[in-house]
């Protein structure tokens, strides 16, 4: 049987977890689409609620289909007309699936990254997926942050955001408990005391932090650090979260 109406409860329920972050965080579950990153949940263990595809997509990704579907708890075709509406992008490729989120409070011993109100959900999902090419072990980002399980993130995270241990929380409260246990936490600004990336020697046990792409780190955030550190450049005003962030994650997993 094909869902063909916009009324299906199903149909509602996909479309309203990948707009509203709200129901998404009250039921713990996201929704992804897409190929790759269906596969990707599927690969890490997920736990697959549903999955819905049309018969397009069955004919083009025929093994990523039956894994999902072996996966779900339950699945159902769509028409194309309901892949468009429930879809977060233009060209949608028909397959979506409903996941349940795992619980993660705690962030493992070893380098950190640590975004401060950065809104951008192209730059919060590259950010995370830098930090997991270059062996940085988890992510803390701030409430103000753009949510890790909107379609944007997830999709700009490729699917990093399923196996790099990312919390939610209060920034200057996790700084300060981070330099309790040994850390040194680096705060990306510009200010006269801050160090040049670059003359810093990064410890095992170092964290930076980056900024809102307007604002920068908030005064609680730089007092809670250890020091502050910048990226000497010539030739432009400012580089964009997400590239300062790889800049400063390269320099972190070099030490």
């Amino acid at each position: 049987m094909e869902l063909t109406s916009r009324k299906n409860d199903t149909v509602r329920r996909f479309r309203e977890l990948a707009k509203d972050k709200k129901l998404r965080d009250e039921q713990g579950v996201f929704v992804i689409e897409g190929d790759h990153l269906c596969g990707e949940a599927v690969g890490c263990g997920l736990e697959i609620i549903t999955v819905l595809f049309t018969e397009k997509a069955r004919e083009k990704y025929p093994q990523a289909v039956e894994k999902l579907v072996a996966a779900a708890e339950s699945s159902a075709v769509i028409s194309q007309d309901i892949a468009e509406y429930i879809s977060d992008t233009k060209a949608p490729q028909g397959l979506f699936a409903e996941v349940r989120r795992k619980a993660c409070t705690e962030l493992p011993d070893g380098r950190l990254v640590i975004l401060d109100g950065v809104q951008d959900p192209g730059n919060v999902g590259t950010i995370i997926r830098t930090a997991e090419a270059f062996g940085i072990k988890g992510v803390i980002l701030s409430p103000k942050c753009a949510d890790v399980f909107s379609p944007k993130v997830l999709r700009a995270s490729m699917g990093s955001v399923f196996r790099l241990p990312c919390v939610i929380g209060s920034v200057p409260d996790m700084i300060r408990s981070l330099r309790e246990n040994g850390y040194d936490v680096y705060g990306s600004m510009l200010d006269e005391s801050a160090q040049k990336l670059g003359d810093i020697r990064f410890g095992e046990k170092a964290a930076v932090a980056i900024g809102s792409e307007g604002s920068g780190i908030t005064e609680e955030t730089k007092t809670a650090c250890t020091g502050g550190l910048y990226i000497p450049i010539t030739g432009a005003e400012s580089l964009n979260a997400a590239a300062a962030a790889t800049v400063m994650i390269w320099e972190l997993s070099k030490a």
